[in-house]
């Protein structure tokens, strides 16, 4: 979850209520997903790069997107995101690759506002530093 949305405008966002769902044993169990909160602070909850897809802290969940490595994601918790609540530092099922792993599927999730409602940072300037 990503409280300060995506715009691609190549910033850091910083949110202490950013936070990763995971199935501790992959979605097909019918157990319920844990929520892994952000963790050391605000700072750097999502890298917002017009370049790549998702990313969530430096490397708690980052899915690229590269040409012809699109479903690819890698994942390393612990310096951003809390671990599994059985100690594995990545989110994918026990079995897929440490920390790697090819997208099978991705569910995301948007607001929906009422009419005449701010929306948040939806008036976010695009800038660069030369």
């Amino acid at each position: 979850y990503a409280p300060k949305g995506f715009a691609g405008y190549g910033e850091y966002r910083g949110s202490i209520a950013a936070f990763l769902f995971s199935w501790p044993r992959g979605w097909r169990t019918g157990e319920a997903p844990v929520k892994l909160q952000k963790i050391g602070g605000a700072g750097l909850a999502t890298i917002d790069e017009p370049e790549t897809g998702p990313r969530f802290g430096a490397d708690g969940l980052s899915i690229e997107m590269n040409p012809g490595a699109e479903r690819m994601a890698r994942s390393k918790l612990g310096p951003y995101y809390e671990v599994m609540p059985d100690g594995r530092r990545d989110v994918f099922a026990p079995g897929d690759q440490a920390m790697n792993a090819e997208l099978v599927w991705m569910r995301t999730y948007a607001g929906c506002w009422p009419e005449g409602e701010r929306i948040p940072f939806n008036g976010a300037i695009p800038f660069a530093i030369e």
